[in-house]
């Protein structure tokens, strides 16, 4: 059985998988783990992270299953909840869904600046909208799958993009997102980099060729080019040292980047999604610096709008 959020021993509160997958990667000493339960207050279960502590391409979303031959006690909320929902909905042959996996809800909203913690001026840590630690109760198993009524707001691109990889056709139109305070399903919110000049409230995607790097900055290339005022042009960007020293999952993208860098060639696909940036012609002098040319350049300010995806 799969879970979205655990309870943390650690951290001492219901976290997401993706809360958890942040505040590892955002501390100094990589060799430190935690400790995982069932989010009812009632059962100890022990669970296991899945692709929480990973760097890479991955073939399922961070997230949380029961650890093997560990049971759920007798009145853990979360298994009725699980049984409401498999004798309500019955398979063809009349039998119940015996996968055994909580519903996961896909984000309803897009938090492009996340709010300031105001317990400490001077702290670096940021409230994570719906991902903040929250305490652990016992669920209402009789509300069955309405269990989490209120939005699923998150801040953080990977957790959208996630959901979008994961989704069936019919999901992308059936399921909304709101970004930049506009409402769309996840099929129209979702934007190819070649048709960039359709508007700027998208999350834009594509085809990426290798990364290039250039000492401790990275430079970015779309496969495919733009067309801006009736002409095509590389789209690109660049990421310097000190963008990426300031983020404070710092050592999480340095570590995803470099296993990117070393494929080479050597991958299947790779995309970069993007979110809060719209790209902009540039002049560009060549090597000699006796011409220039132009391309159509992003300027990221926060690598928490940034996602690349790579199948080897």
């Amino acid at each position: 059985m799969t879970f979205d959020k655990a309870y943390c021993e650690e951290l001492k509160g219901n976290v997401t998988a993706y809360k958890a997958r942040r505040e590892y990667f955002s501390q100094d000493n990589a060799s430190l783990k935690f400790s995982f339960f069932c989010p009812d207050e009632n059962c100890n279960a022990d669970l296991t992270s899945v692709n929480i502590y990973t760097i890479g391409k991955v073939s399922h979303k961070p997230h949380f299953r029961t650890r093997r031959n560990h049971n759920h006690s007798d009145d853990c909320s979360i298994i009725q909840n699980v049984e409401e929902i498999k004798v309500g909905t019955k398979n063809k042959e009349g039998h119940g869904n015996s996968h055994g996996q909580k519903n996961s809800k896909y984000p309803e909203e897009f938090i492009l600046n996340r709010p300031k913690s105001e317990i400490d001026s001077t702290s670096k840590k940021d409230i994570d909208d719906d991902f903040d630690i929250e305490p652990r109760q016992r669920r209402q198993a009789t509300r069955g799958l309405a269990e989490e009524a209120r939005p699923h707001k998150t801040s953080y691109l990977e957790n959208v993009v996630d959901g979008y990889e994961d989704m069936s056709v019919q999901d992308m139109k059936d399921t909304f997102l709101i970004l930049g305070g506009d409402r769309k399903s996840y099929n129209n919110s979702f934007k190819k980099i070649q048709y960039f000049e359709d508007g700027k409230n998208f999350i834009f995607y594509g085809d990426i060729e290798p990364i290039q790097e250039f000492g401790k900055n990275y430079a970015i290339r779309f496969k495919e080019k733009a067309w801006f005022e009736g002409k095509p042009y590389h789209v690109s960007m660049y990421l310097t040292k000190v963008l990426i020293d300031n983020y404070r999952l710092c050592r999480l993208f340095k570590e995803s980047i470099t296993e990117f860098v070393k494929l080479g060639n050597n991958f299947k696909s790779a995309k970069c999604y993007f979110v809060g940036s719209y790209p902009e012609l540039k002049e560009v002098p060549t090597k000699d610096g006796k011409s220039s040319f132009n391309v159509l350049d992003i300027h990221i300010e926060n690598l928490d709008h940034l996602v690349i995806k790579f199948t080897v």
